[in-house]
């Protein structure tokens, strides 16, 4: 079951994820295109709006890199270590990266509601809300991370391709 529920997020997620970066390709090139071809028309917020969407789609990738196990890990470190040792230090290191995560979250959302708070506005024409638009991102990007790891954890699975390969 959560096997499923794995796949189906991470089909979802990767999605989502490409049709940012697409948004964020289209936003950029059509506001340089405008600036080049009809000058009068050029609009302020076309690479402000581009950076939001790749912003969101950065804070989301997280989440899919641990699925694929593709996370950072330090291999060379735990590569000659015994079976155990390298299992031991899978868990230290899946513990740790659990705790900062969450860490991140929090802080996130604590951003999140500070800027909520002081209505913070983006410089353009467009005076895009940065709690919405950047803050955001954080806690949700981390938020569904921390669920991942949770998950992956449940089933005998880790956030790096080493806990399968023997951390080669």
């Amino acid at each position: 079951m959560i096997d499923r529920i794995l796949t189906i997020w991470s089909r979802i997620e990767t999605a989502l994820i490409g049709l940012l970066v697409l948004c964020a390709l289209a936003t950029f090139m059509g506001g340089a295109a405008v600036r080049v071809l009809a000058p009068q028309h050029a609009v302020d917020w076309a690479e402000e709006v581009a950076l939001y969407f790749i912003i969101w789609a950065t804070a989301l990738a997280g989440s899919t890199l641990a699925a694929e196990g593709r996370h950072i890990n330090t291999e060379i470190a735990v590569a000659g270590l015994r079976p155990g040792a390298r299992h031991a230090v899978t868990l230290v290191t899946g513990t740790l990266t659990l705790a900062f995560c969450s860490a991140i979250a929090w802080y996130g959302w604590e951003a999140f509601q500070f800027s909520l708070m002081l209505d913070d506005r983006s410089g353009s024409s467009l005076r895009v809300p940065q709690a919405w638009a950047l803050f955001l991102a954080l806690p949700v990007g981390m938020g569904l991370l921390v669920l991942r790891i949770v998950l992956l954890a449940l089933t005998g699975r880790g956030i790096t391709g080493s806990e399968s390969q023997g951390g080669n």
